[in-house]
């Protein structure tokens, strides 16, 4: 029987184990935090349901760190909703009041998530590894198009992995345009900007479609690193390999010609953009051209020459690749 301990004797009282059906749980219900930590080592419990003052919890699990690695569900008030971050990657919340259905599915989800994970956080030896731990014990974000993801110059919180969707990654310059410095992909890692403990996000990240994403919390991917050595090592030459793909992007920006930008640009999109049934690509002519580094004029003028050799098709906004080979070739 799974073992749940619930710290009560906040102000919210949305919890009411005495009206609840938990017949399949050994519930534990304390409301004195004197003897949490003899209690909470001595039952071992699968499960922490916390109902008082965030703060409280916050202090106790500073004072005891390894209680970090037992999942956590706080209760908490409407009011708290803006305010409310997880303290580590197996911390979730309910606000009250809520049914009995969510209460047992979220117990189930953090009991299941604990239990099911296949990789285990010191055994995680490539980047692969890495994806495969943040999807099955990450928080799991679900956003519409054009929504934040995160901004820029604010405390980088969270390392994302993009499980559906795609994202932009963007500053603005001293004019106030927005300039867009990457896409990123399902299956790609979205956050990696420093390594020290207060790092802060160099730019902004937006969804450009509904997107699916899971992500841990900064500080537990730094602990991970500091256990898994050759992780950091696969890091460090993925990132290597990131920067010498922008030196020749950079130089392909400074000397290439207009309609060669504008090829190698659709080109970044190949995959989204040979889709038979013309799908064809869900993002604007004014960030394509930004991420061709020409004006959306000439990034216009450009589709139209494509469009008129056959190279491309255009219905709408949508933009269908034709003839991928014509494409390479451009100078």
């Amino acid at each position: 029987m799974k073992r749940i301990l619930y710290i009560s004797g906040g102000t919210t009282n949305y919890l009411n184990p005495a009206n609840l059906a938990l017949d399949h749980f050994d519930l534990l219900q304390i409301n004195c935090l004197n003897n949490l930590k003899t209690l909470a080592i001595e039952k071992k419990p699968g499960l922490l349901i916390w109902e008082r003052d965030t703060k409280m919890l916050i202090n106790f699990l500073k004072v005891n760190f390894a209680f970090c690695s037992i999942p956590l569900l706080s209760i908490i008030r409407q009011s708290e909703v803006k305010s409310w971050k997880p303290i580590h990657v197996h911390h979730k919340h309910l606000v009250g009041p809520f049914s009995e259905k969510q209460l047992f599915e979220t117990i189930e989800l953090l009991l299941n998530k604990r239990g099911n994970s296949s990789t285990s956080r010191s055994n995680i030896s490539n980047i692969d590894a890495l994806k495969l731990f943040i999807e099955e014990n990450g928080e799991q974000v679900s956003l519409d198009n054009h929504k934040i993801i995160f901004k820029e110059n604010r405390h980088c919180s969270f390392i994302y992995l993009i499980k559906k969707g795609m994202v932009k990654t963007s500053r603005m310059d001293q004019l106030g345009k927005e300039l867009i410095t990457g896409i990123y992909r399902k299956n790609e890692l979205l956050g990696l900007y420093g390594f020290n403990k207060n790092p802060t996000y160099p730019e902004m990240a937006a969804t450009l479609e509904p997107s699916k994403l899971y992500r841990i919390l900064h500080k537990e991917f730094r602990e991970i690193l500091q256990e898994n050595q050759n992780l950091s090592l696969d890091i460090a030459q993925n990132l290597s390999d990131t920067v010498l793909t922008l030196k020749s992007q950079l130089l392909e920006m400074a000397y290439a010609s207009v309609l060669k930008k504008t090829s190698n640009t659709i080109l970044q999109f190949a995959e989204e953009l040979q889709n038979p049934d013309m799908q064809g690509l869900k993002i604007s002519r004014t960030d394509l051209a930004s991420i061709a580094g020409i004006s959306p004029e000439s990034f216009i003028r450009s589709l139209s020459s494509l469009k008129k050799e056959g190279i491309i098709a255009i219905k709408g906004k949508k933009i269908n690749i034709l003839k991928p080979d014509r494409l390479q070739e451009i100078t």
